[in-house]
């Protein structure tokens, strides 16, 4: 019974699914190669982080930009490649992820990646401070949702709409700090 569902499922959801397991196979591949990269490079340029700040903020303002593929790509690619910039990564700070769906997912998955790199550049004091790091994430990403609404105004993703619903009623800071412990523990 359970093939039928599968075998059954539309094209469409097909597709979402798939863009979605993309996206998270290329961050997570990135991560593992990111080591054997790292040792054929030095440290990341001033010059590359300004351009990896400039990005995840273009991308995080304007998440439908005309360049926005390539400069994803850029993006992952240089946190992969950066041997002195770490991103912890833990999507449960964005609270149920099985709400985030749709043709935007991607989009938020990414930022959460790129908010939080952009964080640990901007901050390379607070770069082993995971809950810092972990809000700014979550910000950026509840910032390029708001972006999405603007430019398609129908787009709604609960997921995302109950991180908003927190911020505003001042309880985001509580719900990361008590998620990200869930993610710490695991590790």
């Amino acid at each position: 019974m359970r093939e039928s569902s599968v075998r059954f499922a539309s094209k469409k959801t097909k597709m979402k699914t798939k863009k979605l397991l993309i996206v998270t196979l290329v961050l997570i591949s990135g991560l593992f190669v990111k080591n054997a990269v790292a040792q054929n490079r030095g440290p990341s340029t001033p010059e590359e982080r300004k351009r990896a700040v400039e990005i995840a903020t273009l991308l995080e303002n304007d998440p439908f930009n005309k360049d926005a593929k390539k400069l994803t790509s850029e993006l992952v690619f240089f946190l992969v490649q950066a041997p002195d910039i770490h991103v912890h990564l833990c999507s449960d700070v964005l609270g149920d992820y099985k709400k985030i769906k749709g043709d935007y997912s991607p989009i938020i998955v990414s930022q959460l990646t790129f908010s939080q790199g952009r964080f640990v550049i901007e901050h390379p004091e607070q770069a082993d401070d995971w809950y810092q790091e972990s809000m700014a994430g979550v910000e950026g990403v509840l910032r390029t949702y708001q972006n999405i609404k603007r430019a398609k105004p129908k787009v709604k993703i609960s997921g995302l709409e109950e991180l908003l619903a927190k911020q505003q009623a001042g309880q985001l800071a509580d719900f990361v700090r008590t998620t990200l412990a869930g993610c710490t523990a695991k590790q």
